[in-house]
This record gives C-alpha cells, structure tokens and sequence, in this order.
C-alpha cells in the first residue's frame, strides 16, 4: 500500500524555508530557484489543506499549524538523514546502540567494559545520548537506557545488569575496626542517595535493627558525590559494590561490616518492545547480559530486601 505521504523534496524545501523564514535564502542552500522552492512549499501546503506560511513584506511566518508540523518534519528528516549516514558508514553490516545512561553508572562500570565489546563487534558502535534525554522511548533514536529501579518499567523491557550487591561504606578514619552489629553503625551519620532513600531502612530492617533512625542525614542525588562524602568521612553510605571497585581496593573506603544483603533496586536494561528484536540492540544486550553475570553472580547467603 502507497504510504500518505509528502514528496521528500516538499518537505525539505518546506523545513529550510522555515529555517530562514525566506524562499530566497532556502533557495541558496538548495541551490535552485526562488520560484522552485515556493512552489515545492505551495505544493506541500495543498496536499495537507493546511496553510504553513503567512506571506508577508518582510518575508515569511509559520501558521501556527506550520510550527507545530515543522517539528515532526525535522525530526523525520533527522531520522532518514541518521539512518542514510549509517548505511554508508556501515555498508549494512553492524550499526549503532543509543542509549542513555545514569552518569555513575556509565562512567563508572560500563564505559570501562566497553572495550572488550568493541574486540567482540567492531561493526558495532555505541552512542551514548545525553542523560538529560531521559528515557523517552517515543524518541525514535534511542534504543536502550540503563535505569535504576525495581526492574517494572511498562511499556519497556528490563533486564537486570548489576547494582543489588549493596555495601555500608565509609572512610577508615571514621571506623577504624570493623563493627560486629550492625545496630553500631547507627552510632554514626548516614548518608543517603535521594533515588533509594528506603535504602537504609530496609536494610537495618534486615538485619534485624531499629530502623527509626534509618532516614536521618545528609542526601546526595549522584552515587559518586555519596561515595566522595563518605570517603572524605562525613558519615556511612549505603552504594552498590559495583561502583566502588576502585575505592575499596585502594583503601579510600571500607566496609565496617559484612553483611550480605542484596538490595530491592538495581541498574537495568531498558528498550521499547518494538526494538527487542533489533539485530545491534539484541548482540549489544547479549554481551551485556553475559558482562553482568560474571559481574555479580548471586551469592546463595545472600539477604534479598523484601
């Protein structure tokens, strides 16, 4: 069935028209006539019945229905221009991920693993869009976004990475010797992130503790602040192993005490249904997912948080 739809070339004269607000500058950049261009633009405006331009002296204004249908245009003539570029660079083999992901999380464990993808599928690039994107799967480029949460997104597939494996950290100028309890950490300034602030609180819970006290201190909106703060001993942070790999192993942070308690939330991979079959998308995720389970295999002692 023929597709309802414009001449490419109407909508291009149209988007470039409105860019300038003028048939003569639009004309420049196409390199053909005036003319050419207000009639390609006329066109447009008769098969959609709908006036785009108010024509005037000092040259052209967007109806407001031409505001509104200039920012679906740009964006499908941004998409077919992607897709054109990549078909090119690629010559149809391998393509590219989009993703967006948490900063920490990105700078911390998933851009250093990068490399091995990349000696895996060098056809393959990752591109990672500004966090900022958030998670807005109606955004045609992005394919997959690393998320923190309980792993229920509707609409979105989720697969679990790392992030359960949760460790009560602090400097060891705070603590110098390990606690036996964990009710003695309570003695202590909590810190907190404020995306698991129930972190402290199931945990104690637990453990078996008070947990009234649990909500008290300080909040931080990035792990890596929470993870600076308790290294530079403000008080005990509750973070994922996964991201403090380093600090532990140099010292700038320890674990008072070990207590294996896996926690409810966790980093995971997010894409729309309508991607899950996409050939990048699904070698991009079965690395991941192989990456993730050697990352963090489950311990059997292991305390998951109800």
């Amino acid at each position: 069935m023929r597709r309802f739809c414009p001449s490419l070339t109407d909508l291009q004269a149209f988007e470039v028209a409105a860019r300038h607000s003028s048939f003569t500058r639009a004309a420049q950049e196409l390199c053909v006539t005036q003319g050419a261009v207000s009639k390609q633009v006329k066109h447009l405006e008769e098969f959609v019945g709908v006036e785009l331009f108010l024509r005037i002296r000092q040259g052209l204004v967007l109806t407001e229905a031409g505001r509104s249908y200039l920012k679906q245009v740009q964006a499908g003539l941004s998409q077919i221009e992607a897709a054109t570029v990549e078909l090119i660079a690629h010559q149809g083999r391998g393509g590219t991920v989009r993703l967006t992901s948490m900063p920490t999380f990105g700078a911390r464990w998933l851009i250093p693993r990068l490399t091995a993808f990349r000696r895996l599928r060098p056809d393959i690039h990752v591109e990672f869009l500004p966090h900022r994107q958030g998670y807005d799967f109606s955004t045609p480029e992005l394919d997959a976004a690393v998320r923190f949460g309980e792993g229920v997104w509707p609409g979105s597939g989720a697969d679990y990475i790392v992030g359960r494996e949760i460790l009560p950290v602090c400097s060891p100028r705070l603590i110098p010797q390990s606690c036996s309890e964990a009710e003695e950490l309570l003695r202590y300034p909590l810190l907190h992130h404020t995306s698991a602030l129930e972190g402290w609180r199931d945990w104690f819970e637990q453990a078996g503790c008070d947990a009234r006290r649990a909500l008290e201190g300080a909040r931080f909106d990035q792990y890596s602040l929470l993870s600076q703060a308790a290294a530079a001993g403000f008080g005990i942070a509750l973070i994922p192993r996964c991201l403090i790999e380093d600090e532990l192993r140099d010292g700038k942070l320890v674990v008072p005490l070990q207590l294996p308690i896996r926690a409810r939330q966790g980093y995971y991979l997010c894409y729309p249904e309508q991607k899950a079959s996409s050939p990048t998308l699904q070698a991009f995720r079965s690395w991941l997912m192989e990456v993730s389970r050697a990352a963090e295999p489950a311990p059997d002692n292991a305390l998951p948080l109800k």
